[in-house]
This record gives C-alpha cells, structure tokens and sequence, in this order.
C-alpha cells in the first residue's frame, strides 16, 4: 500500500480591504514570486511553475479592518495588550508564527536581503523590516548550509506577517 503524499500547496491571508493595493505593492517590490491572480476580491502569487505546488493568496476580508481599528484603540486603553503584541514582535522569529520559502541560490537570497532591507527605508508605508539573519558559521544557523532571512510586513498586521526565505548552500 502506497504512502499519501500530503503537501501544502498555498497559503492564505486575510487582509483589510483597503490594504489590498498596497500588499500588492510590497509582495510585488519584495519578493520573487509570480502574480497570477489580480482582482478586485483575490490577489494570488505561484512559488513555482505549478500553481498546484505552491501558492499564496491575499483576500479582502472587511472585519480584519474592524479588527485591526478595535486593537489600535484597545492598544492605547489596555497598555498589557500592547506589551503582549510586542512580546510577540520580539519573540525569535524562528518560534514566532511564519511562512517559509527558498530560493534557487545564496546569491540571490544575498541580493534580496540587501534589496529587502533597501525598500524597507525607501517604502516606510509597507511597514517592511528584516528581523533576524542567519547565516552558516555565525553561530546560530541551525545548519552548516542554511541561510535564513526573516521579513516582517507589518503591513498584513500585528499577527502572521513573517516570512522566512532561505537559501541552500551547494
């Protein structure tokens, strides 16, 4: 009897409506993935040639507006929530909540990092930030031929706004 091969082959996030142009924006300047979906009420991306393979997906949802209203004004009145968010923010981000992708090599990782990290100051309205690099022989690298960037998009929100890229040294 054969073995099922469970994959994941997308990943989805909600997004404020009015935020979606914008995510566009950021997902477009910031990483290598293709946009194949471009509408009004979905906003799609392939990680590889098969969109089966692999995909991410952005979706106008209204209550994350009136969710992400209700934390700014709930921030200001419960300073204990804007400690916990914070807490989250400065958790490493291995632990913290993130979607992982590689890239075809260590030189390309290098140029988006540094790429990344430029467009973060030149677009401050993305809320973009390298949070933790991690590259073989610094000491904390979890393997001899791993490298790890992780990019946080505050943009998407204080939650499930990371994404690790890595790179496989070969």
């Amino acid at each position: 009897m054969a073995t099922p091969q469970h994959r994941w082959n997308h990943n989805n996030f909600a997004v404020a409506p009015e935020k979606l142009a914008l995510v566009r924006e950021c997902i477009d300047a910031v990483f290598p993935w293709v946009r194949f979906v471009d509408k009004p009420h979905l906003l799609g991306y392939r990680l590889s040639d098969d969109l089966y393979e692999g995909a991410l997906y952005f979706r106008p949802v209204p209550a994350v507006a009136e969710l992400e209203k209700l934390l700014h004004e709930l921030r200001r009145e419960r300073p204990e929530l804007e400690g916990a968010l914070a807490g989250i923010a400065r958790a490493d981000a291995d632990y913290a909540d993130h979607a992982g992708f590689r890239v075809a090599s260590v030189a390309e990782w290098e140029e988006r990092v540094a790429a990344i990290a430029r467009i973060a100051r030149e677009r401050p309205e993305f809320e973009l930030r390298v949070i933790d690099v991690l590259r073989p022989g610094d000491g904390r690298a979890p393997a001899p031929d791993l490298y790890q960037a992780f990019v946080r998009i505050g943009l998407l929100g204080p939650l499930r706004n990371t994404f690790e890229m890595q790179a496989i040294a070969r």
